[in-house]
């Protein structure tokens, strides 16, 4: 029996069968899969990866800004509502007057800052308390104080000791001298910028802020911003200008475009010249 053709044929064909498992398990030579990475196709493995890479970054990263600048007015009309708040909390606890621009010393000289002075109403109270009101913005004890600027003084996006948010000072003025009263806004007080953005910044705690003279050219205003004009809820374009705290506490984004009459009359609290403001909103 074993010499027969049935035993022959059965052992010849399990000697194939191993033969085609043997050549489906076993690698052949056309196989790449198997083969070791060499250093070009590393290289350019890695040339793809950062050519995806940047092709990513180059589309997300505009988009990523015009987030932080279509964000940048809102942050900072924050910081101007919670100024004004500020301001109309000190003028109700201080017997009806607000804050002077300028702490004065026994010699009349300014010291410090109107920014200093609402601290405790802007819950830094703690800060307050550090300075030395005998001493200038700038004494050795003072100056170090300009590190712990709070948050609503600071730009959007922006760490430093300066900041944007002044006062205008000078002839009929919210600021024009110290003991003034709401009451003292004959124009209106929705009518009359208490604190704006400066395009120019000045250290927190020093009593600089914006000159105003009738006769005078009108300071630089704005920090950049621009804000979206939309219509049904689609943005077709952002229009730059700038935020202002009124003395009703109410925050307005102004026009870029806004001449200079309409801006001397909004800085003036008696001047008597006809403004609306609310048609800019």
């Amino acid at each position: 029996m074993d010499g027969s053709p049935v035993a022959g044929a059965g052992a010849s064909s399990n000697g194939t069968l191993r033969r085609n498992v043997s050549s489906m398990t076993s690698p052949s030579p056309s196989d790449n899969s198997s083969r070791p990475a060499t250093p070009r196709r590393r290289r350019t493995a890695v040339v793809i990866w950062l050519a995806v890479l940047g092709l990513t970054c180059g589309l997300l990263l505009p988009n990523v800004q015009r987030i932080r600048d279509g964000e940048a007015y809102a942050l900072s009309a924050y910081n101007l509502r919670q100024i004004g708040d500020a301001i109309r909390i000190y003028h109700e606890a201080n017997g009806n007057r607000l804050p002077a621009a300028a702490r004065k010393g026994k010699d009349g000289q300014p010291l410090l800052s109107w920014r200093v002075m609402i601290l405790p109403y802007l819950e830094q109270d703690n800060l307050y308390r550090e300075f030395h009101f005998d001493e200038p913005w700038d004494s050795p004890h003072n100056l170090p104080l300009l590190k712990k600027m709070p948050r609503a003084y600071t730009k959007p996006w922006k760490d430093d000791t300066r900041t944007h948010y002044q006062a205008f000072v000078g002839p009929r003025t919210a600021f024009e001298r110290d003991g003034l009263s709401l009451a003292d806004f004959p124009d209106g007080l929705a009518n009359t910028v208490l604190v704006v953005e400066s395009a120019e910044a000045v250290p927190w705690t020093k009593p600089d802020d914006l000159a105003y003279a009738p006769d005078q050219p009108l300071p630089q205003l704005g920090l950049g911003f621009t804000k979206p004009v939309k219509l049904l809820g689609y943005e077709l374009r952002r229009k730059p200008g700038f935020n202002a705290v009124f003395a009703d506490g109410t925050v307005r984004f102004l026009d870029a475009s806004i001449d200079d009459a309409t801006r001397r009359a909004i800085i003036t609290r008696n001047g008597g010249e006809p403004v609306n403001v609310s048609k800019w909103d």
